[in-house]
């Protein structure tokens, strides 16, 4: 539909929209905890990245049912990171909260680097 009214293929369209769907749920987050200043620099980190996927070879295949997880995985290991650099450790609570998001930040990268090189290695 879009291809027909906007001369916008669907594979960018889509795109497009699940890279705004992640950054729309950064900034509802953002919202919801307005003390959170990490939150507020993971989203424009988030942008950033989201911006840069578009220019990986990722983007060079046809639109998938995945293509959301293009997107949300690069912006959770970016809000994590900065969920971890912002969050003050004063007590042994503080400290355990801070090593469930290092693992949340290692099991995202894990899972966003496998995404990167099973299609690679598939297609070899």
């Amino acid at each position: 539909m879009l291809d027909a009214y906007l001369f916008v293929p669907f594979d960018i369209s889509f795109r497009v929209a699940c890279a705004g769907m992640c950054l729309a749920f950064i900034a509802k987050l953002a919202a919801d905890c307005p003390g959170e200043r990490s939150l507020r620099i993971g989203f424009w980190f988030a942008l950033i990245v989201n911006i840069g996927v578009f220019f990986t070879p990722l983007v060079d295949r046809p639109a998938s049912r995945g293509e959301l997880m293009v997107f949300a995985l690069p912006d959770a290991i970016v809000v994590l990171g900065a969920g971890i650099a912002c969050y003050p450790v004063t007590d042994p609570r503080g400290r355990s909260v801070r090593q469930l998001m290092i693992l949340g930040l290692v099991v995202a990268f894990v899972t966003f680097a496998a995404l990167i090189v099973v299609p690679v290695l598939v297609t070899r």
